[in-house]
């Protein structure tokens, strides 16, 4: 079994996203892992969370009233 020697494809000169990305500052590195803060939880999660749940309360509870029934 013989290996050819393959096509090298890759250009002499960095390409600006490579120039780009050895360009970014320590601190901007950094920041981005910094936590974020937390937002407060909305009326709109609130609501839906109180649906999901009441959706499953039924569900649970038609299902156990099935099984009783039964």
């Amino acid at each position: 079994m013989s290996t050819q020697p393959q096509d090298d494809t890759t250009p002499d000169e960095p390409s600006r996203a490579a120039d780009a990305v050895d360009k970014v500052s320590p601190d901007k590195a950094t920041e981005d892992k910094a936590p974020k803060e937390r937002q407060p939880i909305t009326t709109n999660r609130i609501v839906l969370w109180v649906i999901v749940a009441a959706i499953g309360i039924y569900f649970v509870g038609t299902g156990l009233y099935g099984i009783l029934v039964k």
